[in-house]
C-alpha cells in the first residue's frame, strides 16, 4: 500500500502531482511484478538444464535430484516440497518414472502444480516410447518393468527436442507476456540439439553396429540414435541384482556377440561390470544418464558429448570398429 500526506495548503495543483506521483509508484509497483521470474522446479537435473536453456533470465529452476543417483529411487526432502509449494510450473517424465513425484505434488499443497494444470508439465507427451509391454505383459514377476514403456527417453538429444517444445509450450501459457523470448530459447536450443545429434553420430560412424552390453535396460533410446546394439544385460531383470550365476551367462552372450564393453550407470555397482568385462577382455565404462551425473556434466548438451567420448575411448582402446571387428572376435574369444 501507497499512502500520501497531501498537504492542504498546497491546493489543487499540489494534489494533482501528488496524485500523479501516486499513480507512477503503483505502475512501477505493478511493472516489477510483471517482470517476476517463473519460478520452476523439475524432478531431474536433464529438464533444469533444458528449462534453463529455453527460459534464461526469465526464469528460475531448481531440480529434485543430484544427478548420480536412480530416478526411480529419490526420496524428496521436506524442503524441496517447500520449493515446489512456492513454484508456478512443476516439471517431470510422467508415465512411471518417478514413482515418487505425486507424493511431492501431495506435499507440497501448491494447486498451481496440480496434476491437470498449466503448472504441471508432463514431457512425455509427444515420445514414441520404446518397449511398451502387453497388457499381459504388465507384472511385477518380470522386474522393475514400466507399465507404459522405457521411460529413459531423454537419453535420446532429439526427444530432447520434444521436451524442449513441450515446456516452451508451457512457459508460453504461464507468462504470455514472454512468449516471443521463450520461441526464440526454444528456436535456438532445438538447432543446437540437433546439430550436436549430427556431430556425435559422426564421431560414432567408425563403430557403427558395435555390439555392447548394459548394466541396466535404460539405454535403447541412446543406443538406437548412435547405432549401438545392445546384446546382454548385467541385470537378470530390470532393477533385480545380479547373482554368480547370471553374470557367467551375461559373459556367454558378450563372447557369443563378440562383444567387449559394459555401460553402467552412475548409481549401479561398478564391480559387477567389471568382473563381466574382465572375463571378455573388455572394459567397463561409466556413462551418466544425467546432467551433474559425473563431474564434468553440466549441462544437458554435456551429457551427450561427455558419454560418447567415453564409448569412443573405450572403443579404440579396445581395437573396436569396422576395420577391427575380427580383431575383436579373436581377442574375446581367446578367454573361452
Amino acid at each position: 500500500m501507497i499512502c500520501l500526506f497531501i498537504p492542504r495548503s498546497r491546493g489543487t495543483s499540489a494534489r494533482r502531482a501528488a496524485v500523479v506521483l501516486g499513480a507512477l509508484l503503483i505502475l512501477g509497483s505493478t511493472g516489477a511484478r510483471a517482470v517476476a521470474k517463473v519460478r520452476v522446479v523439475t524432478t531431474t537435473p536433464n529438464l533444469a538444464d533444458i528449462v534453463q536453456q529455453i527460459g534464461g533470465n526469465l526464469v528460475t529452476v531448481h531440480a529434485v535430484m543430484r544427478g548420480p543417483e536412480d530416478v526411480h529411487n529419490v526420496s524428496p526432502r521436506p524442503s524441496q516440497m517447500m520449493k515446489l509449494k512456492r513454484a508456478d510450473m512443476f516439471v517431470h517424465q510422467g508415465l512411471d518414472a518417478e514413482l515418487w513425484a505425486p507424493l511431492l505434488v501431495k506435499g507440497a499443497r501448491n494447486p498451481k502444480v496440480l496434476y491437470g494444470q498449466p503448472g504441471n508439465v508432463d514431457v512425455s507427451r509427444g515420445i514414441k516410447l520404446k518397449e511398451v509391454p502387453s497388457k499381459g505383459g504388465r507384472t511385477r514377476a518380470l522386474g522393475d518393468i514400466h507399465a507404459y514403456g522405457n521411460t529413459h527417453y531423454a537419453l535420446d538429444p532429439l526427444n530432447g527436442v520434444i521436451i524442449a517444445h513441450t515446456i516452451a509450450d508451457a512457459l508460453k501459457q504461464l507468462d504470455p507476456s514472454h512468449a516471443d523470448a521463450y520461441e526464440s530459447g526454444y528456436e535456438a536450443y532445438a538447432k543446437r540439439l540437433r546439430d550436436l545429434t549430427k556431430e556425435l553420430q559422426e564421431k560414432l560412424k567408425p563403430f557403427a553396429g558395435t555390439p555392447v552390453a548394459t548394466y541396466h535396460r535404460a539405454w535403447p533410446y541412446f543406443l538406437e540414435r548412435f547405432g549401438l546394439v545392445a546384446v546382454a544385460e548385467v541385470e537378470p531383470k530390470p532393477g533385480i541384482a545380479p547373482g554368480p550365476q547370471h553374470l557367467q551367462q551375461c559373459i556367454q552372450a558378450m563372447k557369443a556377440n563378440h562383444a567387449r564393453v559394459v555401460i553402467v550407470e552412475t548409481y549401479n555397482k561398478k564391480s559387477n561390470a567389471d568382473f563381466v568385462a574382465d572375463h571378455v577382455n573388455g572394459k567397463a565404462v561409466v556413462l551418466s544418464m544425467e546432467v551433474h551425473g559425473l563431474p564434468e556434466i553440466k549441462t544437458y548438451e554435456d551429457l551427450f558429448r561427455v558419454d560418447v567420448q567415453r564409448l569412443v575411448d573405450a572403443f579404440e582402446a579396445l581395437g573396436l570398429g569396422k576395420d577391427s571387428s575380427t580383431s575383436a572376435a579373436t581377442k574375446a574369444g581367446a578367454h573361452d
